[in-house]
């Protein structure tokens, strides 16, 4: 039986893979996200043109689509909202659980614990957003330690090492497909 909205169905899938975390500057090949959908083809690129021009994707003419590089700036901006979301969880929890020592880790222990006690589900759905898009940045960075002696503000030591490395990030970001030659299937 024939879905009644393929273009529907395909942006639909396309726009949570890309929620979902989706790594920045991932080739999305159409013949494989058509055959993962169980579509052709034409609904899948109207849907990468459409999610194009919403700037989540990007044509790179000759080489198909990619998810959106992230640039340094976007990085930094993504960790300061982030960081102001999570002082405000901060301030209507209820319970707050200390911070043991200053490791990511430890962070983001305390951030998930957080998140369990903040009341203001808004605030919390919108955390949670900004996470999953930083989170194929963390993986590709992987844990950074902490420097130097103990911290008086955890909070701001941690976003200060991840405001350190969106530089690096931003640049290994860019090198993963850097001449389009590599083929990355994705099933979406």
């Amino acid at each position: 039986m024939r879905q009644r909205d393929p273009f529907g169905s395909a942006v639909t899938s396309l726009r949570e893979a890309l929620e979902q975390g989706l790594a920045p500057g991932q080739h999305l090949p159409v013949a494989d996200i058509a055959a993962s959908l169980k579509l052709s083809t034409s609904p899948v690129r109207e849907a990468l043109s459409r999610l194009c021009g919403e700037g989540l994707v990007e044509d790179r003419r000759g080489l198909g689509y990619f998810t959106r590089p992230a640039p340094v700036e976007d990085i930094i901006g993504l960790l300061d909202l982030e960081a102001a979301h999570v002082r405000l969880a901060a301030t209507c929890s209820a319970a707050a659980p200390p911070l043991s020592d200053g490791s990511d880790a430890a962070v983001e222990t305390w951030i998930v614990a957080l998140l369990d006690h903040c009341e203001s589900q808004p605030l919390v759905e919108s955390l949670m957003r900004v996470r999953r898009r930083l989170a194929p940045l963390r993986r590709l960075n992987g844990p950074i330690s902490p420097s130097g002696g103990p911290e008086l503000d955890y909070l701001d030591a941690y976003y200060a090492r991840w405001r350190t490395a969106a530089g690096g990030l931003a640049a290994r970001v860019r090198r993963l497909n850097a001449d389009g030659s590599e083929y990355i299937r994705n099933i979406v």
